[in-house]
């Protein structure tokens, strides 16, 4: 979806493919894995964004990544820039294009990783036929890419991880070779993808196997089919972008989607939590070792103008699904988080800035979100259910000498508060989604901050509450998929 109106038109099609789809019930226990273990690092460490610097976003704004504190970005490293003639041998390459050397020197400065979006071609126009997809994306010649650069980017002083293309299924692969667009076997585009893969694995691990690599394409189910065809083990992550129309606690299938048999992607309460639990136990099972999950794109587009465009959301709305997301994705144990995106570009009202430059409400919250968490660790679900069951919630953070609370109503009704115990007679910090603080006065002993579905930010001062006395006086509406 990163890379063509075309993309975001597909993006369209599938969801309204996943809104639409036929359920039918059956019987699955959920599968049993680890839940993920309270965070040690920070929690600004694994948010990222998803930049257009090379798509037509000015590279002068590439402050605005400093000002939101963003410690991950995603970003192409072109296959046809690096290995302009098909066939050239390894040690001709060419050097890493201007443009992109000029982000890398601003991300070396600033301690920004890179997630490096190898494209899958490296012709001129992309491959229509099978003999096409043969010269042009040829796994050995892929990997060989892959390879080169690593080594590119290793002597740009950056973190980075690459990752395999961008949603495949979308790609020339399945044009030109054929094959479901769910991945289901027998789908030679997926066969082929997997090659590509493992080739850049082989590659890459072979000059430095500290150098990690991710497969993925949008949809769940196609990461199960990835792993179905024999990944390399050597693989370090997955990648998936988890679109959804309605609210960020709610995945798009539910356990009894029927496109995604044989496999069951996602509980019965059809939680974010659920999904990722299930794809990382799946991996487990078939690689043998515990994989990264990384979302590598999520955000809706927004509602703007006389025709808005299809399942856009309200900007107030896009706003508050932005920490909602984050916080969801650190609780579920995901590596790295980016959001989509910095900037419209050619992918429609998606962006954090517009293409005249001008700041959505999304940048503010997305600004707020890591002025208030950025240095503390995510420490666990304090109160509210998930999924389809989710209502009021709230998430405990700390830095082990403060507490933060982030609360909201999922359903995004009102009739919810987060109740504090006044302890002292310190008054109550509390800053919204935006950014404004207000200091709350108790009234008989209590603090109560209402709850909406824009999540409040509700820090616990040295001799506070402790999180074990808060309590959610909650209405009784629950979330709808």
């Amino acid at each position: 979806m990163i890379a063509a109106p075309d993309d975001f038109r597909a993006w369209r099609r599938v969801v309204r493919w996943l809104a639409g789809a036929l359920l039918l019930s059956i019987a699955v226990a959920p599968l049993q894995a680890e839940e993920p273990q309270a965070g040690t690092r920070p929690f600004g460490e694994f948010v990222g964004l998803g930049v257009k610097f090379l798509q037509g976003e000015p590279l002068d704004t590439l402050p605005m990544l400093a000002d939101l504190k963003v410690k991950w970005v995603r970003e192409h490293v072109s296959w046809s820039a690096i290995e302009p003639s098909p066939g050239q041998s390894p040690g001709h390459y060419a050097a890493l294009p201007d443009a992109l050397r000029k982000e890398l020197a601003y991300y070396r400065a600033n301690d920004i990783g890179v997630v490096a979006l190898l494209t899958l071609s490296n012709g001129k126009t992309a491959p229509q036929t099978p003999a096409e997809v043969a010269r042009d994306s040829d796994p050995a010649a892929f990997g060989r890419f892959a390879a080169e650069a690593a080594r590119l980017l290793k002597a740009e002083g950056v973190r980075f991880v690459l990752e395999v293309g961008n949603e495949p299924h979308n790609s020339h692969l399945r044009k030109a070779l054929g094959g479901q667009w769910n991945g289901k076997a027998p789908s030679p585009w997926l066969d082929h993808y997997v090659r590509m893969v493992n080739a850049a694995v082989q590659e890459v691990k072979a000059i430095d196997p500290k150098v990690k690599v991710l497969a993925g394409d949008d949809m769940w189910v196609i990461d199960y089919w990835f792993l179905e065809a024999g990944l390399d083990p050597r693989l370090d992550g997955l990648s998936v972008h988890p679109y959804v129309t309605g609210i960020p606690e709610i995945t798009a299938i539910a356990y009894d989607t029927d496109w995604v048999r044989p496999f069951v992607a996602v509980d019965q309460d059809r939680s974010f939590q659920s999904a990722i639990t299930r794809l990382r136990a799946a991996a487990l099972k078939r690689q043998g070792h515990p994989l990264e999950l990384w979302i590598t794109e999520m955000g809706w587009p927004v509602a703007e103008g006389t025709s808005p465009v299809k399942n856009s959301v309200p900007e107030r709305t896009a706003a508050a699904y932005v920490p909602r997301s984050f916080i969801l994705a650190a609780e579920a144990g995901v590596e790295g988080f980016l959001w989509f995106s910095s900037n419209d570009s050619v992918d429609g009202p998606m962006g954090l800035t517009r293409n005249d430059r001008s700041q959505r409400l999304a940048y503010g919250a997305f600004k707020t979100m890591t002025s208030e968490l950025g240095a503390l660790r995510f420490v666990r679900r304090l109160l509210g259910e998930r999924g389809t069951a989710a209502a009021a919630q709230a998430f405990l953070f700390t830095d082990d000498r403060t507490n933060t609370i982030v609360a909201w109503q999922a359903t995004g009704s009102g009739g919810s508060e987060l109740v504090v115990p006044q302890i002292g007679g310190e008054p109550l910090m509390v800053t919204d989604v935006l950014g404004r603080q207000q200091l709350l006065r108790a009234k008989d002993g209590q603090f109560a901050v209402a709850l909406n579905g824009e999540p409040v930010y509700v820090r616990l001062s040295a001799g506070a509450a402790q999180p074990s006395q808060i309590t959610i006086r909650s209405s009784t509406a629950k979330a709808n998929p």
